[in-house]
């Protein structure tokens, strides 16, 4: 009898370890398996629901990364995007009818040459203040992003009796996008 029951205990337990746990923890996994894929279903759905709004945020973000790169220096290089840059601070200059001295745009070699980078310049310009105002307006407004880093104003007389005339050298950087189809 003792034989009988301790076997009967035996094969209860084996079969506890053997077929009912295991079966338990599959239970467990589909349920877990199921949950997972009701929030994929109910994400993927929500998101069925939302297609136009999502390609409607699309088109805009795409317009706005075209008229962004607009704002930027035209150049598939630093050196080009550089020379872009000196002729677009000559024609300010030229525009604002001021007299410039000399404009060094500076094409650095971009650790990376991916994503959007700068191009410094230095415009060294004489003129009187109303031309320096349009100058300044055109770098500020014009049809390239350039930002403002440094500028000096300082007097020059020319002759007795003529007009001063102002010396001003601004320090600018411009961005153009580095990269081949970056």
């Amino acid at each position: 009898m003792v034989v009988a029951v301790g076997g009967g205990v035996s094969v209860v337990a084996l079969l506890a370890v053997m077929v009912v746990l295991p079966q338990g923890l599959r239970w467990m996994d589909r349920e877990d398996q199921i949950a997972i894929q009701s929030e994929q279903l109910a994400r993927l759905e929500a998101l069925v629901s939302r297609e136009d709004s999502v390609r409607r945020q699309l088109t805009d973000l795409q317009q706005a990364r075209v008229s962004a790169d607009r704002l930027l220096l035209e150049g598939e290089t630093a050196a080009v995007a550089a020379s872009s840059l000196q002729l677009l601070l000559n024609r300010y200059a030229t525009e604002s009818r001021v007299a410039l001295a000399r404009v060094d745009a500076v094409s650095r070699t971009p650790e990376s040459g991916r994503g959007v980078l700068e191009i410094p310049a230095r415009v060294a310009v004489q003129g009187d203040i109303y031309g320096l105002v349009d100058l300044l307006f055109y770098v500020q407004h014009g049809e390239k992003l350039l930002v403002i880093d440094e500028l000096r104003v300082s007097e020059t007389r020319v002759g007795q009796g003529s007009q001063d005339l102002l010396t001003v050298s601004i320090g600018v950087h411009g961005y153009y996008r580095g990269g081949a189809g970056s």
